[in-house]
């Protein structure tokens, strides 16, 4: 497998998105015909600077980096935790606003109607019930945080996209085989790491950690591995991207690129 290319941006300002895109010439991962879901981390109403949500500046520099390649079939949506009213999550973290100028409004995952799916090759999550979005998507780019978690040891790009599915408590058990699975069928295409401030010390409670990092790049397993030794764990260490390198969803370790 070739070495992955990542790019690492050392910033204080989220709209610096767009050096990592161009460094990684993101425009030729989709084409124009495609419909692209932004998957952005918003697992409660928290504020980005709590440590916890996905800056919206970041969804917003996604967005017009898109438009401005020719990309106009473009979906954001989000399901936090359930006992979340996500349109009023989107309001309150900024989302909302963010993506006015754009002409988006961010979808809410919870409410979408649910398919069921099967998952080829899977170990524990042979089938799942899914938003409709994630199915008529072409192509996922998934947004995470920088945050550790008390799980996985790290939720990240791959994790991230436990949110469309309902209920969301059916990854809880065998939590790394799952996440594995779960990318087999839904795999980024693209995968962003805000990491200008992260959370060392659980995934919902606000302990807010400066890092001034924005992580990008086409392989969600190598995405993750550098947000995870940036966390504090080795990528061999961490089950999920041991896992999913054995799967060949992508390259467990920093490599060199």
């Amino acid at each position: 497998m070739p070495k992955s290319k990542i790019s690492l941006h050392s910033t204080t300002d989220p709209r610096d998105v767009t050096k990592v895109l161009r460094d990684i010439h993101a425009e030729n991962c989709f084409d124009k015909d495609e419909t692209i879901l932004i998957k952005p981390n918003c697992v409660t109403d928290d504020l980005p600077s709590t440590g916890i949500t996905v800056d919206p500046a970041i969804v917003a520099g996604i967005v017009a980096y898109l438009q401005e390649h020719g990309f106009n079939n473009i979906i954001v949506g989000e399901g936090g935790m359930t006992l979340y009213d996500m349109p009023s999550v989107f309001e309150k973290v900024g989302l909302t606003g963010a993506l006015r100028p754009y002409g988006i409004v961010p979808v809410d995952l919870n409410s979408d109607e649910m398919v069921e799916v099967t998952i080829d090759g899977a170990t524990a999550l042979k089938k799942v019930t899914v938003a409709k979005t994630y199915l008529q998507a072409d192509a996922i780019i998934s947004v995470s945080k920088l945050k550790v978690h008390s799980l996985a040891d790290v939720t990240l790009c791959m994790k991230n996209m436990m949110g469309g599915l309902n209920p969301k408590n059916i990854m809880h058990s065998r939590i790394h085989e799952k996440i594995v699975d779960l990318n087999r069928r839904f795999a980024p295409r693209l995968s962003i790491i805000d990491g200008i401030v992260g959370n060392l010390c659980h995934e919902t409670i606000c302990s807010p950690e400066e890092f001034n990092v924005i992580i990008g790049g086409t392989d969600v397993v190598a995405v993750d591995s550098v947000g995870a030794h940036l966390l504090g764990y080795e990528p061999k260490d961490v089950e999920y991207l041991v896992r999913a390198g054995d799967a060949g969803l992508g390259e467990c370790g920093l490599g060199r690129s």
